[in-house]
């Protein structure tokens, strides 16, 4: 079939890029209710016929109607794999061509704009509820655990030699968290495959390990057994944050952690800079309990 005929599945457009983590795609718009306004996310056309440039937010009040709206652009948050367009058409914009090649799962990486749209919404609506902003980041542990791999198969020295070892333990933990957090979430995921360095994944780390904090606190607050269950994935994340920060930073021993665990596995080799070294000044954040305690018990 002539792929000019088909036009360009917004809805699931939508659902890929899901700028709203805790909406829900009706139509060709997604829409979230937070407290007593409402969130809406449309996809926003170009000059061409069936093609789509951005999405647009708009915040609606039930006494005073919109409140505010705005754009953000494909193109500036690098929503799409620019690979895929033609050398002379990177122009990141969707379209009934291209549409069967972008809206796919690993090709739509949509942090970039999902932070922007947060930032936004954040000034003049209550934030998305916590276990779906955390369900959000979960794509972006996937990722990085793409990451680290992709450093061991080209860099078997970085890391202290341990790429692997925290990428098998990083799959562990998200696979963890993800199993926590369904039953909260329904079956809601996120379409997250956004590659990216791994300074930048630790952010999302923690960014993530805030919001199960959020989520563990919420549960504590209704009396809900679960909270305890969330707070250890947080303090989880911590100590993987703790160890591949500190492996980033220059070689060290490893002792009693679940990437040491993960290591009897797997052949560490010596140890060299890493490529993914973060920015000068960095620091390892202060809070590293957790992974230790649960290696122990392996």
């Amino acid at each position: 079939m002539d792929p000019w005929r088909i036009p360009v599945d917004r809805a699931r457009a939508l659902r890929l890029i899901s700028p709203l983590p805790d909406g829900t795609v009706a139509g060709v718009q997604q829409v979230a209710r937070r407290g007593d306004m409402t969130v809406t996310a449309t996809l926003t056309q170009a000059i061409g016929m069936d093609t789509w440039s951005g999405i647009r937010v708009s915040i609606l009040s039930p006494s005073a109607g919109r409140v505010a709206s705005n754009w953000f652009s494909f193109a500036d948050h690098r929503l799409f794999d620019e690979s895929l367009y033609p050398r002379d058409a990177r122009n990141g914009e969707l379209d009934q061509l291209n549409q069967q090649d972008l809206l796919q799962p690993h090709r739509v990486r949509p942090d970039r704009l999902r932070d922007a749209v947060e930032d936004y919404t954040a000034a003049l609506a209550l934030p998305c509820a916590p276990e779906f902003a955390a369900a959000a980041r979960l794509g972006a542990l996937t990722a990085m655990v793409r990451r680290l791999d992709h450093v061991r198969s080209i860099h078997p020295q970085a890391l202290a030699g341990r790429a692997f070892e925290h990428a098998e333990v990083l799959r562990e933990v998200a696979q963890e968290i993800h199993a926590s957090l369904l039953p909260l979430t329904g079956e809601w995921k996120a379409a997250d495959s956004a590659p990216f360095s791994l300074p930048a994944g630790l952010g999302a780390l923690r960014r993530l390990r805030d919001a199960l904090t959020s989520v563990a606190d919420r549960a504590d607050e209704a009396g809900r057994g679960e909270g305890a269950v969330f707070r250890q994935h947080a303090k989880d994340l911590d100590g993987l944050d703790a160890e591949i920060t500190a492996d980033l930073t220059g070689p060290r021993t490893a002792g009693g952690t679940r990437a040491a665990a993960a290591a009897s596995s797997s052949p560490a080799t010596a140890s060299t800079n890493a490529p993914d070294r973060p920015a000068t000044g960095a620091s390892p954040p202060t809070r590293a309990e957790g992974s230790g305690r649960r290696a122990a018990g392996r």
